[in-house]
């Protein structure tokens, strides 16, 4: 992994995946990774210019069919669950991380992989990296749902109320599976356990920052 990343290394990143791509999808990549800039300037600004890599790769399988995700898995030894089969969207952030290693290897460092990795379901213990790509991933400018709407709303005016914010990224973070999770009970699809566990790390981690045990 190159340690220094310029600008130069980012402009031929956004052409190298537009080839993983498409047409839409590509249009959702670079305004995640315009979200992913301005939230790394708030919080990660030492790791924006990885940050917006991460970025530029966290759907480069998206495309790929469930037959393409499975021989992706078994090239890379990814295990594959019942839950993995029950909810196939899910694949392409195990695929694509792996994928970064094998096609991008100047940008295979353990931050951007594990932020590609995880910018789906989550996790316990995500890094303020991860979170910044999954929130990124979620509410960038582009998204039309009514869910992605609001969160992007509700982390907007809490910014421009001068909200801690640290505790924002943690109500938002909270906010963001909220959502996930009811949509998936109303479609009968099942919740990674994943996603559940990381809802639970920042409920917890909400009652730390505020001294209480609730957390809304």
């Amino acid at each position: 992994m190159n340690n220094t990343i310029k600008e130069a290394d980012i402009l031929a990143l956004r052409e190298r995946v537009k080839g993983y791509l498409t047409g839409k999808r590509y249009a959702h990549t670079l305004a995640v990774e315009r979200e992913a800039c301005f939230l790394g300037k708030i919080y990660l600004p030492e790791k924006t210019a990885e940050l917006r890599c991460a970025a530029l790769l966290h759907d480069i399988t998206k495309k790929c069919d469930l037959e393409k995700q499975l021989q992706y898995c078994s090239e890379f030894d990814i295990i594959v669950g019942d839950y993995d089969i029950l909810s196939p969207k899910t694949f392409h952030a195990k695929t694509a991380s792996a994928l970064i290693k094998r096609d991008f290897p100047d940008y295979a460092s353990d931050d951007i992989v594990s932020g590609v990795r995880w910018h789906t379901t989550g996790h316990d213990s995500m890094t303020v990296f991860e979170a910044i790509v999954y929130l990124a991933d979620y509410i960038e400018d582009t998204r039309t749902f009514a869910d992605c709407v609001a969160l992007r709303k509700y982390f907007r005016v809490g910014l421009e109320r001068g909200c801690d914010r640290e505790e924002l990224l943690t109500r938002t973070m909270i906010k963001s599976f909220d959502m996930t999770v009811r949509c998936l009970i109303e479609e009968g699809a099942p919740v990674d356990t994943d996603t559940i566990t990381a809802r639970s790390f920042y409920i917890k981690k909400l009652g730390l920052l505020t001294g209480t045990a609730s957390a809304m």
